[in-house]
């Protein structure tokens, strides 16, 4: 198959889609498929093209064997939704235009998110006659009212969501991550013919407990420390307060540093709290380079988050959570819901209720002094790991999805756990 995929996220950018979405591209090349990514020049999570990228409306890229159309898209250092919506939607246009030059494949693995990218794979699809296989990855336009940039009942809201079920429903095929993504679109646009759950996954080589973590701690001055981590956006989701309060609380302790690594809307809050003299324990990386996070998690005694109570992160399973188990990191969140329902489930985590400062401390704490526990769930996470989130066998899943793209005729609906 020659396979078009249609991505905002996509190497050298970081963070999780950007990862699982080049894996995914390489691992199809590998597979004997033609692979071709229509994507944005490189920006995020920081929101600046490097020099060797700018003024340039177009890059195309040869990468081991993988030809990668990177275009145009305006850009903002300020993470602000309004800002991120706009740059969103110059991508959909520069995408649309350059794809009118492009060979037309086999079929379209279009990335929903954001939407205005769903958009512009859908715009391609029709003008080049071919099918499409959505793939969902979150919780969209939802997302929009949970964190309050619109109410349900506003026209953008409304709009945003016709938009949605538009691509979705002229989609021949829907993959989405969770069970509940195609419990929700369903409950929206109908039953969906051609469908399939695969979960996230990683890449367990390369995630691994027995990765060397003392180049990172070296290049960061952490050598001698216990490393209570966290990884990821500051969004709007993450509840910042709670986890910072956490710190204080075990200011204490003479053997432990928290870190954390990430930027987003919350980057200058924690920048400011990290001046005060009871979280001197505390050191901020704004991003590091994937090639280093293989030994982030490798150097993480605890990796630990808190999250808002509200009914979409209760369905969530976050993406930083299947490299944690995969390098047997236990893991401390505050949380509601799926996550919270594994983790206990399994004995391959700790989770606490949110906004209980206390019981965060007390499951660190817990972790920190006592190395049987420590250890076991360190263990079990790895298993869990191995058993059900196997980036080759994700990838198998999508490449029979878009094999069956192409025979409409043969739909059926299923669900898959790779």
């Amino acid at each position: 198959m020659h396979i078009l995929l249609i991505t905002h996220y996509f190497a050298p950018d970081s963070g999780a889609a950007a990862n699982r979405l080049t894996r995914l591209a390489h691992m199809l090349h590998e597979q004997g498929h033609d692979v071709t990514v229509l994507t944005t020049l490189p920006h995020y999570p920081k929101g600046i093209i490097p020099p060797e990228y700018r003024r340039r409306f177009v890059v195309t890229e040869e990468r081991q064997g993988i030809r990668v159309i990177q275009t145009w898209l305006w850009v903002s250092p300020i993470s602000s939704i309004s800002r991120r919506l706009l740059s969103q939607l110059t991508f959909m246009m520069t995408c649309s235009l350059r794809s009118l030059f492009l060979p037309t494949p086999d079929v379209i693995l279009l990335e929903n998110q954001p939407i205005f990218t769903g958009l512009a794979g859908w715009f391609i699809s029709r003008v080049k006659g071919i099918p499409y296989v959505l793939n969902v990855s979150d919780y969209w336009p939802e997302y929009l009212v949970v964190a309050g940039v619109v109410r349900e009942t506003s026209f953008i809201y409304r709009l945003f969501k016709a938009l949605a079920n538009r691509t979705q429903r002229d989609a021949t095929g829907i993959v989405t991550l969770l069970d509940d993504l195609l419990v929700k679109i369903e409950a929206r646009i109908g039953k969906v013919a051609q469908s399939r759950v695969i979960y996230n996954a990683v890449d367990l080589d390369v995630f691994s407990p027995v990765v060397d973590d003392m180049t990172f701690r070296l290049k960061y001055g952490m050598e001698d420390k216990k490393l209570i981590t966290f990884l990821g956006v500051l969004g709007v989701h993450i509840d910042l307060d709670t986890m910072l309060e956490a710190a204080r609380r075990l200011h204490e302790r003479q053997n432990i540093t928290f870190l954390f690594v990430g930027t987003g809307a919350q980057k200058e809050k924690l920048a400011t709290a990290l001046q005060q003299p009871d979280l001197s324990h505390c050191r901020w990386i704004e991003w590091i380079d994937f090639s280093e996070i293989p030994a982030f998690w490798a150097a993480s005694h605890v990796n630990f988050w808190a999250l808002h109570h509200n009914e979409l992160d209760k369905m969530r399973f976050q993406a930083k959570l299947y490299e944690a188990l995969a390098t047997g990191t236990p893991v401390v969140i505050a949380v509601d819901g799926l996550m919270s329902q594994v983790l206990a489930q399994h004995q391959i985590g700790l989770t606490v209720p949110p906004y209980d400062v206390g019981a965060l401390v007390a499951a660190i704490e817990t972790l920190l002094d006592d190395e049987s526990t420590h250890q076991g769930i360190a263990r079990r996470a790895r298993h869990y790991a191995e058993q059900n989130f196997d980036a080759r066998r994700a990838a198998a899943a999508y490449e029979a999805m878009l094999q069956q793209a192409l025979q409409p005729e043969t739909k059926t609906v299923s669900r898959e756990t790779d």
